[in-house]
């Protein structure tokens, strides 16, 4: 049970990385378009200001992008353990004194995760029920969102046309119970999930390192056999990427 729980741990942190280049990418690209189009503008182009104001979501995008980035590299930091943690005491302590105090820390970080999670879930789900006036168009039967209107509703309509990409995105989140009036609402969705990856992570880690401290010598040093090698892998990629470097400039 426990190496199937690892497993899926292991796909889902290859998920998140491919995620965070995703989106890497994509803010260069968009950053990159944003300033190539403003400095178009300065030879008075008509076509470079239309375009330019068009891309009036790019910033938002940029925004977001930086929150996805944040809270995927939070996770992904949990993953390989590389968290942010006071560990002076830890170092001094013996070894099983550290692992029961690693476990019992560990498990109070993943319950209070699991809080913020909540905490922070219960205030998406008010941005995104928040329908502003450019999403909502008047039926016969009421307000309605745009992305709920038919193609006859919305050619009696001229100033108000259907975003495709979120309303496709908006009927995804739906079939998961989650209704998202805005793109920007629907963006915050990160934050409660990848804090209950977090949290998760972190129980993970504290039931394993007080399974340790609860086993004999032998679970210790393997345990510690495991951390060093751990550490050796981590600083070879350190100075491999150094040494890239170096040799590029």
């Amino acid at each position: 049970m426990i190496a199937f729980l690892q497993r899926i741990d292991r796909m889902w942190a290859r998920l998140e990385g491919a995620l965070t280049v995703g989106v890497l990418i994509l803010m260069v690209l968009t950053a990159g378009m944003q300033a190539g189009v403003r400095n178009l503008t300065r030879f008075d182009l008509e076509w470079a200001n239309q375009l330019l104001t068009s891309l009036d979501w790019a910033d938002s995008l940029l925004r977001k992008g930086t929150l996805w980035l944040a809270f995927l590299g939070a996770s992904l930091a949990t993953y390989h353990h590389k968290q942010i943690a006071i560990d002076s005491l830890m170092r001094m302590a013996p070894p099983r004194a550290k692992y029961w105090m690693l476990g019992i820390s560990t498990l109070l970080a993943g319950i209070i995760t699991f809080g913020l999670s909540y905490a922070f879930g219960s205030a998406v789900e008010l941005n995104m029920s928040e329908r502003p006036v450019e999403y909502e168009l008047l039926a016969d039967s009421g307000p309605i969102h745009v992305c709920d209107a038919s193609a006859a509703q919305l050619r009696d309509v001229t100033d108000l046309s259907k975003p495709v990409v979120f309303c496709a995105f908006r009927s995804v989140l739906g079939v998961f119970g989650f209704g998202a009036e805005t793109p920007g609402a629907a963006f915050q969705l990160i934050v409660p999930v990848m804090l209950f990856v977090i949290a998760l992570r972190l129980l993970g880690h504290g039931i394993g390192y007080l399974r340790v401290a609860r086993g004999g010598a032998a679970a210790i040093e393997a345990a510690e056999a495991e951390e060093h090698a751990r550490l050796l892998a981590q600083q070879e990629s350190v100075q491999r990427v150094v040494r890239s470097g170096g040799e590029e400039s």
